[in-house]
């Protein structure tokens, strides 16, 4: 069973989205801020990141950095409510959190080899109303 990580600021929305990986077939582990998940991750073995971007302390792109040198092959996926995210090659995609379900379902198949489509780095930009107004003309 692959495991995930899940880190975000807000207890509620950790828990519940790791009980829906749960109910997807993951083993999924809540951590709530950077300092929680760098502990959790030393003493389990863990196939993915999902991390907040912004929280106390330590943002989700310095946390995916810290992963990354305890563990250079683990995906890192950003969800975030204030936009894209460029964490360069230590995130593997950014997702709004608006958007989590089921965007980060996918990403999560594609990164851990359980989708038919090769893994690529990608960055889900949220568009503004005023550019959707103006295409549609």
């Amino acid at each position: 069973m692959k495991a995930i990580l899940f880190v975000d600021d807000h207890e509620v929305l950790a828990r519940l989205s790791c009980e829906i990986l749960e109910m997807q077939g993951y083993r999924a582990v809540s951590a709530y801020n950077a300092s929680d998940a760098l502990e959790k991750f030393d003493q389990e073995n863990f196939d993915i990141l999902v991390t907040d971007f912004r929280m106390e302390g330590m943002n989700g792109v310095e946390l995916a950095r810290k992963m990354h040198a305890k563990s250079p092959q683990i995906p890192v996926i950003i969800v975030t409510g204030y936009g894209p995210v460029d964490g360069g090659r230590d995130v593997s995609a950014c997702l709004q959190k608006e958007d989590m379900f089921p965007a980060l379902l996918e990403k999560i198949k594609l990164f851990l080899g359980e989708s038919s489509s090769p893994p690529k780095v990608e960055v889900v930009k949220k568009r503004r109303p005023e550019s959707i107004s103006r295409e549609a003309r």
